[in-house]
């Protein structure tokens, strides 16, 4: 019998001994959770699930095969098919929980995910999706970053964390308007004062001449509380004729041009022209 057969079997019975399970009962191609048990019993002792492979790990329905494993620099190479293996400085054993499989946190693993996406929209939405599915939080990722000194991408994932916060209302509105300017579409009037039988609100950007109003929704504009009260104020506003048009801010920082697109057809439709 090889020995290379001996010493995978030696490693299966100390996995199972441990409570693990990671018998291989077939002969036929395994699946993505059997790679990643592969994964992480063939190579460095240190090695954990990172990235998309940490996310898909904790149940987020993401359908990337790929096996991506993070390891200390200086680690001893591998290469096993099927598995990228990052060798990092950013491995940090406070960021590896055993739970089932060696992995990193879900607010790491999203965070090294965006850094390694292959678009800018690809790293937005990797974070987004982390939070909006529950798997961790803007302030986990807000600490998450707090690692990465030295990267293209870091200034993205700042102001989308941001953005996940709640706290870029203002930031938010700014860029919109700056971006309408940039295009030469009509400007709005910013936080227009409305006084209600509920109480006060302002309108993030307002255009009287075209009947319209547009609102920029944090993450916060998703809970129970805020959507009931988001929606009694857009009916009110329709009641006096207006079109009300809510805009996700990770919408706009996944695809500023898109939604600038989007806003000027809508002004056209309702008689805006461009001056020659």
């Amino acid at each position: 019998m090889p020995r290379w057969f001996l010493a995978r079997e030696l490693r299966a019975r100390r996995w199972q001994r441990s409570g693990r399970q990671t018998v291989v009962t077939h002969n036929g191609p395994l699946d993505w959770r059997a790679r990643c048990w592969v994964a992480l019993l063939e190579l460095d002792p240190r090695a954990a699930l990172d990235g998309v492979t940490s996310l898909r790990w904790s149940r987020l329905p993401l359908t990337d095969e790929e096996v991506v494993v993070i390891t200390p620099k200086g680690s001893r190479r591998r290469s096993l098919a099927g598995v990228r293996v990052r060798e990092s400085r950013r491995w940090r054993a406070e960021d590896v929980v055993v739970d089932g499989g060696r992995r990193t946190r879900p607010a790491v693993a999203a965070v090294h995910a965006a850094l390694w996406a292959s678009t800018d929209k690809q790293a937005a939405y990797l974070v987004t999706l982390a939070v909006q599915q529950g798997c961790t939080t803007p302030a986990a990722l807000s600490d998450a970053l707090v690692g990465v000194r030295r990267a293209a991408r870091r200034p993205l994932l700042v102001r989308t964390v941001h953005a996940l916060v709640g706290g870029s209302r203002a930031l938010g509105e700014a860029d919109l308007v700056a971006g309408l300017r940039e295009r030469g579409l009509p400007e709005p009037d910013q936080q227009v004062l409305r006084t209600r039988p509920s109480g006060r609100h302002y309108l993030d950007a307002d255009f009287p001449a075209h009947d319209l109003t547009l609102e920029m929704d944090g993450s916060q504009h998703d809970l129970p509380g805020h959507r009931l009260s988001d929606l009694l104020r857009d009916l009110a506003l329709v009641v006096e004729g207006r079109t009300v048009l809510r805009i996700p801010m990770i919408a706009w920082w996944l695809d500023r041009e898109g939604v600038l697109d989007a806003l000027e057809a809508v002004f056209v439709s309702r008689g805006w022209s461009r001056a020659a």
